[in-house]
């Protein structure tokens, strides 16, 4: 496989103007962020009106884990149902400035929504190249919007390695949500909204699942950047969950290498992070390591568990890799990484209904 491009740092507006000189309320989706978004001036802003999720009180859930002060980011009632969307709409709007016909892209199901969505929004065609475990409910959204789904037997490097392939044909191009530096361009609005929204009482903690990392790449550089401008913001601590089944990151965390450990994918209903070499793993554990996080394993079991009693008691309704984000925070709490009243944030990234009937 090919080494992603670079992440390049952007220069924010100065700080003395305040939080309003990052936004641009005439616009909508990541695009209200335009100010502070590192892409090239002049492209299409295309957009469904993702960005700007809610922020909720877990008070419930919380105090049956020890977590008075957890709060939820709703990353699920995004357009097409997930994160993703903020870094397809600024990928796909690059690609089509830059006048392609078509994209390809290699996803476990919420990768490939959103850029199947965001290509139809521009008028582009799409092939998405999927792994043969992919649930039904994904397979389908994607092909809802046109797009050409591509099922592949193996591991998801297999899936990742036929996309390549197949972006080598005239006119297409590769609109990798692990390599493409537009996609943690529009993540990167993840953190610019928790650090204006959360102003007054920051969060000391954000808990995230991990396949590719780039949610939690995207938060890593707000909060850089957003310092290097002069803003008042401290960096929260930033953890990365995974599952047992697949958890290069959180083995590489715990032997203290720099690098993605290899590991042998297993089954799992957390698909989103079953990742086995996350491109930008030695980034992702960089910052995970200037933040002073950490990166733990929860097991299917304890995300099935998780995912019930989260829509029990907080009416939420998670799909099973968002699961994992919760359950590692009550894992965290237990074992004393997470005070008694730290003010703590978990990403809800992807929305239950995707994961029907597993």
């Amino acid at each position: 496989m090919s080494a992603p491009e670079p992440l390049q740092p952007t220069s924010l507006p100065d700080a003395v103007n305040g939080w309003p000189s990052l936004r641009d309320a005439a616009r909508v989706g990541i695009w209200r962020h335009r100010p502070a978004l590192g892409l090239p001036a002049g492209i299409p802003e295309i957009s469904l009106g993702e960005g700007h999720t809610p922020i909720v009180p877990l008070q419930r859930w919380g105090a049956a884990h020890g977590l008075p002060r957890v709060l939820a980011k709703l990353e699920y009632v995004s357009p097409t149902g997930s994160f993703k969307d903020r870094g397809a709409a600024a990928v796909i709007a690059v690609l089509a400035w830059a006048g392609v016909d078509a994209i390809v892209e290699d996803s476990s199901g919420n990768a490939g929504a959103a850029m199947a969505a965001y290509a139809a929004r521009a008028g582009l065609r799409a092939r998405i190249f999927v792994p043969e475990s992919a649930p039904a409910a994904k397979r389908d959204q994607i092909a809802g919007y046109g797009a050409q789904v591509v099922a592949v037997a193996g591991t998801r490097e297999d899936v990742a390695t036929a996309a390549e392939h197949a972006a080598h044909a005239p006119g297409v191009a590769y609109a990798s949500h692990a390599r493409h530096p537009a996609f943690v361009e529009g993540t990167k609005t993840f953190g610019l909204e928790i650090a204006a929204a959360l102003a007054d009482d920051p969060p000391l903690h954000i808990v995230l699942p991990v396949g590719n990392g780039g949610l939690l790449l995207g938060a890593f550089k707000a909060y850089g950047e957003l310092a290097a401008s002069g803003h008042r913001v401290s960096l929260p601590r930033l953890h990365a969950a995974q599952t047992t089944a697949c958890a290069p990151l959180a083995a590489a965390f715990a032997a203290g290498a720099e690098a993605p450990l290899s590991v042998q994918a297993q089954p799992t209903v957390a698909g989103g992070v079953a990742v086995g070499r996350p491109a930008r793993g030695v980034e992702v554990l960089a910052a995970i390591r200037a933040s002073g996080g950490s990166a733990v394993q929860i097991d299917d079991g304890t995300a099935r568990r998780t995912r019930a009693e989260l829509s029990r008691l907080e009416g939420l309704d998670l799909e099973y890799t968002s699961a994992v984000g919760f359950a590692a925070a009550s894992q965290l709490r237990t074992s004393g990484v997470i005070g008694s009243n730290d003010r703590v944030l978990i990403a809800a990234t992807g929305i239950g209904l995707k994961d029907a009937g597993v």
